[in-house]
């Protein structure tokens, strides 16, 4: 098995028609996130019904799959292909007007024999539709159509829908219309609240679907769209989602447009759920190739000091103006020798990071 994500995860003791050969020991995540104000003030005013908060439901979704994630992690670095008995509880933590919630999510890792996707697909070809489920897929076709025709409309009952039922097909245009959502909020007085909300809808949404189609979505979206606001908040979600390709990433890397090759870089020094020992040669590779897509931009030169004849090293920015050479930043434009700006990793910091990354894979994997 390749990746942590393809784990079996049952909360029974075994698995039907599979030996469990060996019992490697039990383990545990805990994922402890803020409510936050905003959320609070949302749920206790605008969307309980029938006393359920969608913002609070919303949320919990959230960190129960990533709860499950890192369960899945730590079962794959001791050698398990599946977790069993697992269970995963909630609380919450409060204290002086505020509050958090904790869910814990515990299991035991195991070897089991025989395992394969034909072997534990759960998911068979139904003989039957409920009606229950005939409804599910009516709106689900309803909102892939509209989302085709661009009229779909991103309220809290269809990002929950979205969300619940893992409808990945319309991913790009759920990005795209949130995408929208985002640059609206901006425009009001409550930005930030605006914004903060639907990048956590967003969040559930994208950890709903496959990891594939997350992957290639996010990527894609970045390169192909430029909103420095938006943008930051990709980068942030490709972290937190722990969204890593090598392949795509040396693609973008070697990019004729340096544009996309600042964004991949910006990518490259992220964590990945797991590390391999080929991992050592990717990034040795990666390495090599920014150092040759990000040559010096700017020129270094001498002048003389004001009344002295004695000369000081400077060097000349992009845009025109001169800097001494202890200066990292232009004083004018405030980007540095390789043309990144303050918020940016630039190719020093980025080599500075993969080196490292390689340091401590060698002394753990060999």
């Amino acid at each position: 098995m390749k990746n942590p994500k393809d784990l079996l995860v049952t909360t029974t003791s075994g698995v039907e028609g599979v030996t469990i050969k060996q019992y490697l020991r039990p383990i545990s995540a805990h994922i402890v996130t803020g409510t936050g104000f905003f959320s609070d003030f949302a749920a206790s005013i605008t969307d309980v019904f029938g006393g359920r908060s969608q913002t609070y439901q919303r949320q919990l979704s959230s960190i129960y799959i990533e709860a499950i994630e890192s369960l899945k992690r730590s079962a794959y670095e001791i050698g398990g292909n599946c977790i069993v008995g697992l269970k995963v509880d909630l609380d919450e933590i409060s204290g002086k007007g505020k509050s958090m919630f904790m869910v814990t999510a515990i299991g035991t890792a195991v070897v089991i024999d025989d395992f394969s996707k034909e072997a534990t697909e759960l998911n068979e070809t139904p003989g039957n539709i409920s009606q229950d489920k005939m409804v599910e897929l009516r709106h689900r076709h309803e909102l892939i159509k509209k989302a085709k025709e661009n009229t779909i409309c991103l309220d809290n009952e269809t990002w929950d829908f979205l969300s619940k039922n893992n409808v990945f097909e319309i991913s790009k245009e759920v990005l795209k219309k949130a995408h929208e959502q985002y640059s609206v909020a901006e425009e009001y007085s409550t930005a930030f609240e605006g914004r903060k909300i639907i990048i956590l809808k967003l969040l559930t949404y994208l950890y709903s679907i496959p990891e594939e189609n997350r992957t290639t979505l996010l990527y894609e979206y970045l390169m192909e769209n430029e909103s420095v606001n938006f943008d930051r908040e990709l980068y942030s979600l490709i972290k937190e989602l722990l969204v890593y390709d090598h392949e795509k990433l040396e693609h973008y890397i070697v990019s004729n447009d340096i544009e996309i090759r600042k964004k991949a870089l910006q990518i490259i020094v992220n964590d990945k759920s797991y590390y391999t020992i080929e991992d050592i040669d990717r990034y040795n590779k990666f390495i090599r190739l920014i150092k040759e897509h990000f040559p010096v931009v700017a020129k270094f030169s001498t002048q003389k000091r004001v009344l002295s004849t004695k000369e000081t090293e400077i060097w000349v920015c992009s845009c025109g103006a001169k800097n001494l050479i202890s200066e990292k930043y232009c004083a004018e434009c405030r980007k540095d020798i390789y043309g990144f700006d303050l918020s940016q990793i630039n190719p020093d910091s980025a080599i500075e990071e993969l080196h490292e990354k390689i340091e401590i894979i060698k002394e753990y994997l060999r």
